[in-house]
């Protein structure tokens, strides 16, 4: 098995996921950091016992010892640092989102398409056993026709402590931090033949605080969704059919399930590997091994359709991005 060398760009929380889970996955295995923080870079590699320190992001895409590149830095330079990776030849996993809006997308996937290079949006949500097992309880009929889907994913945070996710300037807000995990849920289920779309929001010195969304299918069913910064909820996710229905707590990085059917409730739990980015991680290097450009189960035209959704959603609550253009 051929052994795929990532780099990680941004060594945060989340990048300290990423690297956790490699050493779950065979074939695999963190070979490079990049930070613009030489000291953070540094601490980072230790840690996780990483050979290879780059200061700045250029270094390491000109490097010769990654092969592909896990992007985790904030969300306005998720855009300008794949397409950095990817113009030097190196297969890229982009944290959600993958781009902040549409016209950034179809950039990358034209260089990838160019380069024959892989590159996908890391939404561990995708990949996770426990939805994988809703889709099959849904393709059974046990709980009849779906006609609606809820999703909620917002947790309060007061400003200090993430003043990132609170500046427009790096594309903070609700909508492209959590409201993604909200409306791909939905588009897991419900699919993306939308009719209509509604959203209305609490925005801040231009930023997000607290999104609800409702989107009406053709055939009829309704998918109400929220997404927030400023409070909290539940964070749970519900799939009503016609004879019961499937609920998902921490529906992003579900480990169980809950199906009600005349009255009769059952739980169903399906862990992932490890802390949940394994199988995405899997994902990507079998693709890389294979030659592809892209995943079946988490293509770029997904990632696509659910930037055109939030691109919506922030034309009609009037969030815009001035460093992209907008």
């Amino acid at each position: 098995m051929k052994q795929i060398r990532w780099g990680i760009a941004g060594p945060g929380d989340i990048a300290e996921k990423f690297a956790r889970a490699v050493k779950n996955v065979e074939g695999a295995h963190v070979a490079a950091v990049a930070s613009r923080s030489e000291e953070r870079g540094k601490a980072f590699a230790e840690k996780f016992g990483i050979e290879h320190v780059f200061t700045g992001y250029e270094a390491m895409a000109e490097s010769d010892v990654v092969d592909a590149v896990y992007v985790c830095t904030p969300q306005r330079f998720h855009f300008p640092c794949s397409e950095l990776f990817l113009k030097n030849g190196k297969h890229v996993l982009c944290e959600k989102p993958l781009c902040v809006n549409t016209n950034q997308i179809l950039s990358l996937q034209g260089i990838a398409k160019e380069k024959n290079l892989f590159l996908m949006e890391a939404m561990w949500t995708r990949f996770l056993p426990a939805i994988n097992e809703a889709k099959s309880i849904i393709a059974s009929g046990e709980i009849g026709e779906v006609r609606g889907v809820e999703a909620d994913f917002s947790f309060g945070i007061p400003k200090e402590a993430n003043p990132k996710l609170f500046d427009v300037s790096l594309a903070g807000g609700a909508t492209l931090d959590v409201g993604v995990y909200s409306l791909t849920f939905a588009s897991i289920f419900l699919g993306d033949d939308y009719e209509k779309l509604y959203a209305v929001s609490d925005v801040k010195e231009g930023v997000d605080l607290h999104t609800a969304v409702l989107i009406k299918y053709k055939d009829g069913v309704i998918a109400s969704l929220s997404a927030g910064i400023g409070l909290k909820k539940p964070e749970g996710a519900y799939i009503y059919g016609t004879k019961g229905h499937v609920f998902v707590p921490a529906f992003f990085g579900a480990r169980e399930l809950f199906v009600t059917v005349g009255g009769k409730v059952r739980n169903i739990k399906k862990p992932p590997v490890g802390g949940g980015f394994e199988e995405e991680i899997i994902e990507a290097c079998n693709c890389i091994r294979a030659g592809k450009s892209e995943s079946d189960v988490m293509p770029i035209e997904q990632s696509i359709r659910i930037a055109r959704q939030m691109d919506e959603i922030r034309r009609q609550i009037g969030v815009r991005y001035d460093f992209a253009g907008e």
